[in-house]
């Protein structure tokens, strides 16, 4: 049996969803029969930042082993990885490369060590859409071939919940306020129309002004424990996702899984997460927003149509399918490994 170490960010005041997936994952991979790899988790010692990187490398160093994998957000970690070992490299997305200037310095300190050299110190880099693939070759220059796709999968504990559609005055729940998530833009599609706004997140001062401006009814819910966030989507009659940037674009599937009809962007990664089995719109276009929405309230077989292709398209995104493929990719490390020291 193989040792494979998983390596998760220092646990600080974050929100877990890299380590709640992988811890999952690791469940699935040492409950495999036969088993071939034995999975344990790390947490690096110190939160990351400049002055604690060093001590970071230093434990992954003396802690590694036969497989190393680190699960995400803390690249540079793989840099204390000896090239005899096998270094995996999980990236979830290149958000903090798009947000930062070439002229601030912040940007080639973040390329460097989180992403120039931990992709070129990986023998295989996972991603978890095609989208975040294509960006990681434009910002790095990685060998596609030194890319897999793997895609997040859902939590377990979401299931179909039975929910009568309300047309007179329906739910739109909406998840995340920050700039990509486009709340601005789905504030001005909505005005006048006769729907309940449920945004989970912090909106800006200037978002707020414009809730109130157009009139229409909303709530705001924040810091959502794991069953408040199921409870949101149960009780909500549509996802609105018009998100101009994601990694994955997990809502997508969780909506899905609930049974509720979804509105997403035809963006990449959001339309090939949502394939058939959402409406796709312009998100820079309010009026595109709109349409969808109102098709969506006032077509009752086109919304159930949606549902049920949902229902279908989720399988795909099961956690038994998805820790596979990283145990396949273990066992085909494993293998070239071993052809390159013969």
């Amino acid at each position: 049996m193989t040792n494979v170490h998983f390596y998760f960010r220092h646990p600080g005041n974050i929100y877990f969803s890299i380590e709640k997936l992988f811890s999952q994952v690791a469940a699935k991979i040492n409950n495999q029969t036969p088993q071939k790899f034995s999975v344990s988790s790390q947490d690096l010692p110190l939160p990351t930042g400049l002055s604690n990187l060093w001590d970071n490398i230093s434990h992954v160093r003396n802690t590694q082993t036969a497989i190393n994998h680190i699960t995400g957000d803390v690249h540079y970690a793989i840099l204390g990885c000896n090239k005899s070992n096998i270094n995996i490299l999980t990236v979830h997305d290149c958000v903090m490369l798009r947000r930062l200037s070439k002229s601030n310095p912040k940007y080639w300190i973040i390329k460097w060590f989180w992403y120039d050299w931990p992709v070129r110190k990986a023998d295989m880099v996972t991603v978890i859409s095609e989208n975040t693939k294509q960006e990681l070759i434009h910002f790095t220059g990685c060998a596609a071939d030194r890319i897999r796709v793997i895609g997040n999968f859902y939590d377990e504990r979401f299931v179909s919940i039975p929910h009568f559609f309300n047309k007179t005055e329906p739910v739109v729940l909406f998840i995340g306020t920050a700039p990509n998530k486009n709340l601005r833009t789905l504030i001005n599609a909505i005005g006048g129309l006769s729907i309940k706004l449920h945004i989970v997140g912090t909106p800006s001062p200037a978002d707020f002004q414009e809730l109130q401006k157009i009139n229409i009814a909303f709530q705001v819910s924040t810091e959502l424990s794991d069953e408040e966030m199921r409870r949101a989507y149960i009780e909500c009659d549509i996802l609105a996702f018009p998100s101009v940037y994601e990694g994955f674009g997990l809502p997508i599937i969780e909506a899905q899984l609930t049974g509720r009809p979804v509105l997403t962007s035809n963006l990449s990664p959001m339309k090939e997460v949502a394939a058939d089995a959402a409406l796709l719109v312009d998100p820079y276009d309010t009026a595109s927003i709109r349409a969808g929405l109102l098709k969506i309230i006032g077509d009752d077989l086109y919304r159930e149509s949606i549902v049920n292709a949902g229902f279908e398209n989720v399988k795909r995104f099961n956690a038994e399918a998805v820790s596979k493929q990283y145990t396949e990719l273990y066992e085909e490390l494993l293998t070239e490994k071993s052809i390159s020291k013969n």
